[in-house]
């Protein structure tokens, strides 16, 4: 019934719990790695043992760039392949964990499978002049940006922010060098402007969360459909654009009627924060009072005892259910 494609890089040891916890023969597993360096997969031999279980390897990945929403899309018609009885393609990252049992998100899944809707949080957001933006590298010079610790980002000059606003993002130009974790930053130039400006003038440009599930006709539809490459092409060198291809296709289609914006995901981000935190025991009673289906992220650097708890609460509940 489902179709979990999990996007990882490292911490394989806790990718095999997260394996053993979602793992039922009914399903079909795509481990996506992206592995600029050399990895440990001895932690999830045991997973790839099996025939429902896939792996794929991509070394050209850098974080702002188009390598994430590459590896989504040909990860989601890959398993449109790889096995043809699922309903839902499920994303999830190596630091994701489901927070209900199987059979309650298999029962919430086929709910929505009675309609043929997606699970999928998104937002139109509205134009802006390039005039109203902040620049960020006003110099004349390329300067360091930011780490991300698995990439660098570097500006040029006269570079705007494209993190001031969320329509910001197709303002600039990304350059990546995925096999050596650099992304470059760099203004439009005037052909380009004016491709993104005359198709953001007849599309709405949506951005939302990189976590979602969708249903399999949505993806069969989508794999054939012209507009979604011309979609790929507008949208492949602006920033993080892995957080406004599937919303911006959808809100611009046919299946913008079939939408559940409740994506199932509970996520922890800091105040005046764009990123997301690791989970800790002191956020139990939040997972614990939650209705998501998965919540991100878990780190066993970071606190591993929230992992044994959230993974011991879902095999009492289950022990419970089958007593009763």
């Amino acid at each position: 019934m489902i179709a979990y494609h999990i996007l990882c890089h490292a911490n394989f040891s806790q990718i095999s719990r997260q394996l053993e916890a979602l793992y039922a023969t009914e399903d079909v597993f795509l481990i996506d790695i992206d592995d600029g360096k050399p990895v440990d997969l001895s932690p999830i031999k045991q997973w790839l043992t099996k025939s429902n279980v896939h792996i794929k390897r991509d070394s050209n990945i850098a974080w702002g760039g188009a390598g994430t929403l590459r590896k989504t899309i040909n990860g989601a018609f890959s398993l449109l392949d790889l096995d043809k009885s699922w309903n839902y393609y499920v994303v999830l990252s190596g630091q994701c964990l489901p927070i209900k049992s199987n059979e309650l998100i298999k029962s919430r899944l086929a709910q929505l499978n009675k309609t043929q809707t997606s699970s999928i949080r998104g937002r139109v957001v509205p134009t802006v002049d390039v005039e109203e933006l902040r620049i960020l590298n006003d110099s004349e010079r390329v300067k360091p940006w930011g780490d991300r610790g698995h990439t660098k980002l570097f500006s040029l000059p006269q570079t705007i922010d494209p993190q001031c606003q969320m329509a910001a993002r197709w303002r600039t130009e990304i350059v990546e060098l995925g096999h050596q974790s650099n992304v470059f930053l760099r203004p439009c130039n005037n052909l380009l402007m004016r491709r993104r400006e005359e198709f953001f003038s007849e599309y709405q440009f949506c951005v939302g969360a990189n976590w979602f599930n969708l249903h399999r006709s949505l993806l069969e539809y989508m794999r054939e459909d012209r507009f979604t490459y011309e979609l790929y092409e507008v949208l492949s060198t602006t920033l993080i654009p892995d957080e406004s291809f599937f919303q911006t296709y959808i809100y611009n289609s046919q299946f913008r009627e079939k939408i559940d914006k409740n994506h199932n995901r509970l996520i922890m981000r800091p105040e005046h924060h764009l990123g997301v935190r690791a989970f800790t025991m002191s956020d139990w009673k939040s997972i614990a009072g939650s209705e998501a289906l998965y919540a991100r992220k878990f780190d066993t650097n970071v606190d591993s005892d929230i992992i044994d708890k959230v993974l011991l609460q879902r095999l009492e509940a289950d022990q419970i259910k089958k007593a009763g």
